[in-house]
């Protein structure tokens, strides 16, 4: 859930809420942001944003990832890897849009039916085919189509996250990496999956920096975002990666 996102500064209004912590931080627009790369971060407390690895490589000796791309909301405090992270390690990641994909049907079931015709039947009326046949058939794959979500408006948004730090003995490096926590699906997300990233309002994205608010108060901002505060549109693969939303084509790579 929520393995791609997006985020352009460059289109970031200057009047925005996100503008003045963005300023001067040297990361490049990505179009097509993924688990290892790295995206700013916003925290409790300091005037600028950081950078930092979207999930850990680091592994529990249960063999779970420390931090994984994501959280679910209803674990996030039966974890306590994850809980002991909510006092001091909240953070929002500024996007203006996350992914998902939606399979369509590679073949009707008429299309199996053209080309089961003139097949030879067994004794129970099914098709006998050759093992090129069978072949083709254990190969087809139902294909996905991409979908982008945002708000209505397009304005950039924040998603509900945590952070931690890590100290690399060896080189004595400092890296931080983050996680986005997801929720349940709302009406305009459930058609394409079933999670959904904690979106925040602007209200509630004061709420979730308040330091001196209690863990309850916390929990209780992550939900799913309004459905009709936001948009979907199908969107083309390849042209998606470039920054350019458009309708997908016929013959869409």
């Amino acid at each position: 859930m929520c393995g791609r996102a997006s985020i352009d500064k460059d289109n970031i209004p200057k009047q925005h809420r996100f503008a003045a912590k963005l300023e001067g931080i040297a990361f490049e627009k990505n179009f097509d942001a993924r688990p290892s790369q790295q995206l700013p971060i916003i925290l409790p407390d300091t005037d600028k944003a950081i950078l930092a690895t979207w999930a850990s490589p680091e592994k529990e000796p249960d063999g779970k990832p420390t931090l994984p791309f994501n959280v679910r909301q209803e674990n996030l405090l039966f974890i306590s890897r994850f809980r002991s992270l909510l006092p001091r390690n909240r953070c929002i990641i500024p996007i203006d849009g996350f992914f998902e994909w939606k399979e369509i049907e590679a073949e009707t079931p008429e299309t199996i039916l053209e080309s089961d015709a003139g097949l030879v039947l067994d004794m129970f009326g099914n098709p006998i085919r050759n093992s090129a046949e069978k072949k083709r058939l254990k190969k087809a794959r139902p294909q996905k189509q991409k979908y982008r979500f945002t708000l209505k408006d397009k304005e950039p948004f924040g998603l509900a996250g945590l952070w931690r730090e890590s100290l690399y003995p060896d080189t004595g490096e400092v890296r931080r990496y983050f996680t986005i926590i997801t929720t349940q699906a709302n009406a305009a997300v459930m058609s394409y999956h079933d999670r959904m990233p904690v979106i925040l309002s602007p209200e509630d994205e004061g709420k979730w920096m308040n330091n001196k608010l209690q863990e309850k108060q916390w929990y209780s901002l992550l939900k799913p975002y309004e459905a009709k505060q936001m948009a979907v549109m199908a969107i083309d693969e390849y042209e998606s990666t470039l920054g350019n939303y458009i309708a997908p084509q016929l013959n869409s790579r």
